[in-house]
């Protein structure tokens, strides 16, 4: 009994020190982490609004749509940047999109995930998102490989659990903006 009770107190003393040495770690990490993570969305909102000025990000969290931030242009609002979540292979893809304000796709950037190196980690190129340019408006948003074109079919082999998952995500934000638009 007392060998139980000398093991269990070891146990409960090493994972006091774990917990500790995690907790000091992550005090040390985290600013750096925020810094990074906020040095990304500057960029991100970079390339999803060439131009034009995006204002305060406002709190949706209506389905995919997790905020979006207006964008203006000579004091007018011109179109919308969304913060959407989508589901990929990998769990959620936190993605930043830019419409018009007829729902079109301008630019979409994403953002933090956990999709498959080499396979959906591509939709974090700028080329890969091409294929969503443009639709949203009276084309549909690809959600399927079915609604693209052979060969830009055949660059999502392997990946069509990220594609569609990003394609519905942009979708519903579509959607969302074209009744946001139509409030102005």
């Amino acid at each position: 009994m007392k060998t139980i009770f000398l093991t269990g107190g070891k146990l409960a003393l090493i994972c006091a020190v774990a917990a500790v040495a995690l907790g000091f770690v992550n005090s040390v990490t985290a600013p750096k982490i925020e810094e990074i993570n906020k040095q990304n969305l500057e960029k991100a909102l970079k390339v999803v609004v060439p131009e034009g000025q995006p204002g305060d990000e406002v709190a949706v969290g209506q389905g995919a749509v997790a905020s979006y931030y207006p964008v203006t242009r000579e004091g007018i609002i011109s179109g919308y940047i969304l913060r959407l979540t989508g589901t990929g292979y990998g769990g959620n893809m936190n993605i930043l999109a830019g419409y018009d304000l007829e729902g079109r796709v301008t630019a979409a950037v994403l953002m933090e995930n956990e999709e498959t190196p080499g396979l959906g980690k591509e939709a974090e190129n700028q080329k890969y998102m091409e294929k969503y340019r443009g639709k949203g408006g009276k084309e549909p948003v690809p959600v399927s490989k079915k609604d693209l074109p052979a060969e830009a079919a055949e660059s999502i082999s392997g990946a069509t659990v990220t594609f569609s998952g990003i394609g519905r995500a942009l979708s519903e934000g579509s959607t969302y903006v074209k009744t946001k638009g139509g409030s102005r």
